[in-house]
């Protein structure tokens, strides 16, 4: 009788172990399958926001001595598993050298800036943006391309956009 009970009990946890390993297995497949699809989205938005930067930075740098503009994008500092590593911007202004963000001027830091942000609304199709005081490090001209661009996003993606700004300037 006792060892009726023992095979009772030894066959009771086998079934057991065999139904956890395959709950294992169904569950372990499905964390993968989501993990790759979350890598691929994550690694299509993220090449999709580098080329905008770019081509949104190149807008706005762009002069008559430098008709291309400057560079920007973004790297993955981990490629195979994008979410454990860090994510770089670069942006190059026209005709300087590759150098980090620190050594760029308050006005460059804030055309790279502009063009991370505005990139994020083109992609996204942001109904709506504010700024404050972006434009405090902006000369003239810098200010113009900004207002230029903000004119084209508000047509081509219909975005409305608040500014708030001491500058009388930028209005004219």
């Amino acid at each position: 009788k006792k060892s009726l009970l023992i095979n009772k009990r030894y066959e009771f946890f086998k079934k057991k172990l065999i139904d956890s390993r395959f709950r294992y297995l169904v569950t372990n497949s499905k964390f993968f399958r989501i993990a790759n699809e979350r890598a691929k989205r994550f690694k299509k938005f993220f090449n999709n926001l580098s080329e905008q930067i770019n081509k949104i930075y190149k807008e706005l740098t762009k002069t008559i001595s430098s008709p291309y503009g400057g560079t920007a994008f973004l790297t993955i500092e981990n490629r195979e598993q994008p979410f454990l590593g860090k994510i770089f911007f670069t942006a190059i202004p026209p005709s300087k050298s590759f150098q980090t963000t620190q050594n760029l001027s308050g006005g460059e830091k804030t055309i790279a800036l502009l063009s991370l942000v505005l990139s994020f609304v083109e992609i996204l199709q942001q109904p709506f943006i504010l700024f404050d005081e972006i434009d405090s490090f902006l000369d003239a001209w810098f200010t113009e391309r900004f207002f230029l661009l903000l004119k084209r996003l508000s047509k081509t993606i219909k975005i409305q956009t608040c500014i708030i700004t001491l500058k009388i300037r930028f209005f004219l």
